[in-house]
């Protein structure tokens, strides 16, 4: 059986001035906080088109995540994300409103994130 992963990199939006100081964020929750704009994502080891891909920004706000326009890409419209920064590699759930999981794993870089879902239902990648 095939299974499918969603696989997406996001870079973040500047969303005020810089503050050099402002403390760093203490946990990967802090670091995602705000919106994000996608810069890939690939399904099955296959990028998605990167036109669609460019107009889809997803935005963190405590553990909930919400994507405001389409949601093509996404691992569904809005819900909230459980991460164990603990494990390696790191994990995210992302839990939909309408209760539906998605396992991953995830990065967290200096400018953005990445993450690997697979699909519902299916083992974390």
């Amino acid at each position: 059986m095939k299974t499918q992963f969603l696989m997406i990199a996001a870079v973040g939006q500047l969303l005020a001035a810089c503050n050099r100081q402002a403390p760093m964020p203490k946990t990967d929750l802090d670091r995602l906080q705000g919106t994000w704009n996608l810069v890939a994502a690939f399904q099955d080891g296959k990028p998605l088109p990167a036109d669609k891909v460019k107009q889809t920004t997803i935005v963190f706000k405590g553990d909930t995540f919400r994507f405001p326009g389409s949601a093509e890409y996404a691992t569904s419209k809005e819900g909230t994300i459980k991460l164990d920064e603990n494990k390696t590699p790191k994990e995210m759930d992302a839990i939909s409103t309408e209760k539906e999981v998605m396992l991953g794993i995830y990065r967290v870089e200096e400018n953005g994130y990445k993450v690997c879902f697979a699909p519902a239902g299916k083992p974390r990648p």
